[in-house]
C-alpha cells in the first residue's frame, strides 16, 4: 500500500499543449487540434468558445469561426509522452500510467507537505524542462487525487486533505466519480443514488443486484474510504507502438506505403530515443470501413532500432499484398531489449 498521500498528475489539453511550445503566436487565440475530421484537444480560449474535443471540425467552426485548427503532430506528442513519463519515473518510486499524458504517481511522501512539494516540482520541471502545463492532485486514493488534479485544471495544483475527503464521501454527485459510465448512473438513479452519501441508504442486495459485483464493491469502497491507494508500477516494457491515418486535416493523403514509412521512422527515433532495441515487428493495416485488419508480423534473430532494416523489413511484408483502401497503420515492436544508458524500464501502456 502507498504509505502516504499519492499524486495524480495529468498534462493540461496536451495535444494543444504540444502544439503551442512551437506556436506560442496561438496561446491567447482560440486553437484546436483536429484528428482527422474530429478535434482532439483544443486550447483553453477555444473551450471558453464552446469547442471540445470529439466534436467535429465543422461543429466546432460553428461554435468558433476564427478558430485556428492545426493537424496532430504525432511525432512530437509521442516524444513529448515519452519525455512526460521519464519526467514522472525520475520524481517517483511508483508510477502507474492511465494514458500518454497523465498517471499516478507514489513519491514516498509521509505526510501532505512532502506530497505538496513534490507536486509543484513535478510541476515546476513539467513547465521547464518540457514546456508543458501540468495540473497536480494530491489525495489519500486515487480517486481524492484524480478528483484534485481535474479540480486544478487548468494548470494548477490542489490537495484534498482528510476534511475535504470527508465532505466529498457524502456530497460528490455520482457522475463525478471516476469509472462510473452512463448506464451505472442510470441504475444509481433508479436506486434515487445521486450523491455519494446516498449510497448509505440502498441495500447490499439492492446495490449488488443493481450495479453487479465489481462495482458494488467499488461503491460500497468508496462510501467507506477504503478504495484504492496503491501506485502499481507496471513491469518491464515489452513493446512500443506508433499509428497514423491515411488521410488527415488539409493534407494530401498517403499511400499504404507512405503510411508504413511514417510509422517506421517514427517508431525507430522513439526505440533509439528510449535506448531501446526491437526483434519483432508487427504491422496493422486497417481497412477504410468494415472489415477486419491485416497484421503482418516478422522477427529477426538480431535485435536492432535502425529505421533502414525495418524499412527493408516492412517492404518485403507489404510487396504483392493486394491491399483494401485503408483508413490507417499501426506498428509495434516488441521482444525489446536496452542498449545502454536512459533505457527506459517501464511500458507506456
Amino acid at each position: 500500500m502507498t504509505a502516504g498521500p499519492l499524486l495524480h498528475a495529468d498534462a493540461d489539453s496536451f495535444f494543444a499543449s504540444v502544439v503551442l511550445r512551437e506556436r506560442p503566436d496561438l496561446v491567447e487565440r482560440p486553437m484546436a487540434v483536429v484528428a482527422h475530421v474530429f478535434i482532439a484537444s483544443a486550447n483553453y480560449p477555444a473551450r471558453a468558445r464552446g469547442v471540445r474535443g470529439g466534436t467535429t471540425v465543422q461543429d466546432a467552426l460553428r461554435a468558433c469561426p476564427e478558430l485556428v485548427l492545426v493537424e496532430v503532430p504525432t511525432a512530437a506528442v509521442e516524444d513529448a509522452a515519452d519525455a512526460l513519463l521519464a519526467l514522472f519515473r525520475d520524481v517517483a518510486v511508483a508510477v502507474e500510467p492511465g494514458s500518454v499524458e497523465e498517471a499516478f504517481l507514489d513519491v514516498g511522501a509521509e505526510d501532505w507537505n512532502e506530497a505538496a512539494i513534490a507536486a509543484r516540482s513535478v510541476r515546476r520541471r513539467a513547465r521547464d524542462e518540457l514546456g508543458l502545463p501540468v495540473s497536480v492532485g494530491v489525495g489519500r486514493t486515487k480517486l481524492m487525487a484524480k478528483l484534485a488534479s481535474r479540480r486544478a485544471k487548468p494548470d494548477g495544483l490542489l490537495v484534498v486533505g482528510t476534511e475535504l475527503e470527508h465532505r466529498l464521501r457524502t456530497s460528490l454527485p455520482v457522475e463525478d466519480v471516476w469509472g462510473i459510465g452512463a448506464k451505472t448512473l442510470e441504475r444509481l438513479r433508479q436506486l434515487g443514488v445521486g450523491h455519494l452519501g446516498e449510497l448509505a441508504g440502498v441495500s447490499d442486495g439492492d446495490l449488488r443486484s443493481t450495479c453487479g459485483t465489481a462495482m458494488f464493491r467499488r461503491l460500497r469502497a468508496i462510501q467507506h474510504g477504503t478504495d484504492d491507494s496503491r501506485v502499481r508500477a507496471l513491469g518491464d516494457r515489452t513493446s512500443m507502438s506508433t499509428e497514423t491515418t491515411t488521410a488527415g486535416y488539409q493534407r494530401p493523403d498517403r499511400s499504404p506505403a507512405e503510411l508504413v514509412e511514417v510509422c517506421v521512422q517514427r517508431l525507430c527515433h522513439r526505440l533509439q530515443g528510449a535506448g531501446l532495441v526491437a526483434r519483432v515487428l508487427t504491422v496493422t493495416l486497417h481497412p477504410e470501413g468494415p472489415g477486419p485488419a491485416l497484421t503482418l508480423r516478422h522477427a529477426r534473430l538480431d535485435a536492432t532500432a535502425d529505421p533502414d532494416v525495418w524499412a527493408e523489413v516492412t517492404r518485403d511484408l507489404l510487396q504483392g499484398l493486394e491491399l483494401p483502401d485503408l483508413s490507417g497503420a499501426r506498428l509495434t515492436a516488441s521482444d525489446l531489449s536496452g542498449t545502454g544508458a536512459g533505457v527506459m524500464q517501464d511500458t507506456l501502456f
